[in-house]
């Protein structure tokens, strides 16, 4: 069985405009993996976007795509799995939600957030190594 990937927001953004950032080994997982972002960081992004945190439009999403992203849906398994990582360990609600499409998806998740990476799950790697 290969292992599939779920990309977080970070990561995406990191993607399409900062790539020096993604350590060795997650790029040498990027350039071979199944890879896929989650329609949370859309929801994500465009929300920071309309409160002019950054800019992000529907071109991204077709770069991710270029790419051989597959968007994963947020759907009713993961949404029951959101329950499941309290506010106190990951604050930010997006986080958790990718979190649980990740685990409700059998998915390992790339990322950088270090609250994340500090919970010392198996199935979420270090972004920047």
């Amino acid at each position: 069985m290969t292992t599939e990937y779920l990309l977080d927001t970070q990561v995406l953004v990191w993607l399409s405009s900062d790539k020096k950032r993604i350590g060795r080994e997650t790029a040498r997982i990027l350039g071979r993996a199944k890879l896929s972002y989650s329609a949370v960081s859309v929801a994500e992004l465009a929300m920071k976007a309309s409160l002019n945190k950054l800019r992000f439009d529907e071109k991204a999403i077709d770069q991710w795509h270029s790419q051989g992203l597959a968007c994963l849906p947020f759907e009713n398994k993961a949404a029951m799995a959101f329950s499941d990582f309290s506010r106190d360990w990951v604050p930010d609600p997006f986080d958790r939600m990718i979190m649980a499409a990740a685990t409700a998806n059998n998915k390992k998740l790339i990322t950088s957030d270090s609250r994340i990476l500090a919970m010392g799950f198996d199935w979420v790697l270090d972004a920047t190594t």
